[in-house]
């Protein structure tokens, strides 16, 4: 009797291990995905903000108008959930996306050289951020 339970204690302890392993493994698949996804939709910004900079009928030689809008207008593959922060009067950028808590990209352009606290970001280069207590958003906010 008792080696029939101690089997079956020791099938459910391996089946529970097994589905601890699972959910963990499924849940860190997510995340990468979703940075890689926060990451690939910063990308794209990027180029859409450049080609709508020099677009005579977008920037025109300026940042002062960009938007969400008009970068989904420039380059439809460009997604909604991109935002735009202008800084130091429009003569700078900051594009960011936000996937999930812990799992945004922002990127900082335009003339950077006018702004005075960039609040930890690193200009001209897509960064990942992994906290769960300021998104990508914050971080463009914060720049000044």
């Amino acid at each position: 009797m008792q080696h029939g339970l101690s089997i079956r204690i020791v099938a459910l302890a391996i089946l529970l291990l097994s589905i601890g392993l699972g959910a963990t493994s499924y849940l860190n698949a997510q995340g990468r995905a979703q940075d890689k996804t926060a990451l690939d939709r910063v990308r794209s910004a990027v180029l859409a903000t450049e080609a709508w900079y020099q677009d005579p009928y977008g920037g025109h030689g300026s940042f002062r108008q960009l938007s969400s809008a008009g970068l989904v207008q420039e380059a439809p593959a460009v997604s909604t959930k991109v935002g735009v922060t202008l800084l130091a009067g429009g003569r700078a950028y900051c594009l960011h996306d936000v996937e999930a808590r812990g799992h945004s990209a922002y990127y900082v352009g335009g003339a950077t050289r006018l702004l005075t606290h960039l609040a930890g970001a690193t200009p001209y280069q897509v960064t990942l951020v992994h906290s769960t207590d300021a998104d990508a958003a914050a971080v463009c906010s914060s720049i000044s």
